[in-house]
């Protein structure tokens, strides 16, 4: 997670959208940018597939918050990240990119969403971003 000095990048992987790419930039560490994360709202069971490419190692995640508790379900530090995530609970997730260099970071993404229900996603619980 950010130290919370600077503020992110947010980004949606709306819950009617099935596929999620895009290409960003991080800024150098510490330095406005540096940080990018995608909000994903799930159901239970629900699963994403993700992979991203970056120039330069970084740290990923994904992870979901209960509160102040923060709860990582997925940790990355090589400059090549792909896996499944399936949603334990209901609720918003997120995919965080992290620059940890000295240096700006391209990060290529792609995700892809697989539903195990039909009907609308609850707004769950998230962690104030906007």
């Amino acid at each position: 997670m950010s130290d919370g000095s600077l503020p992110a990048a947010m980004d949606t992987f709306p819950a009617n959208t099935k596929e999620y790419a895009r290409e960003i930039d991080l800024s150098q560490r510490k330095a406005r940018g540096w940080v990018h994360e995608v909000e994903i709202p799930m159901r239970a069971g629900d699963m994403i597939h993700y992979t991203a490419e970056h120039d330069e190692p970084g740290d990923f995640n994904v992870h979901s918050h209960h509160g102040k508790e923060v709860t990582y379900h997925a940790k990355n530090s090589e400059s090549s990240v792909s896996g499944t995530f399936s949603a334990p609970h209901e609720g918003k997730f997120y995919m965080m990119w992290e620059n940890v260099s000295e240096v700006p970071v391209r990060v290529r993404i792609q995700a892809s969403r697989h539903e195990v229900h039909s009907g609308p996603v609850a707004e769950g619980e998230g962690h104030g971003h906007g």
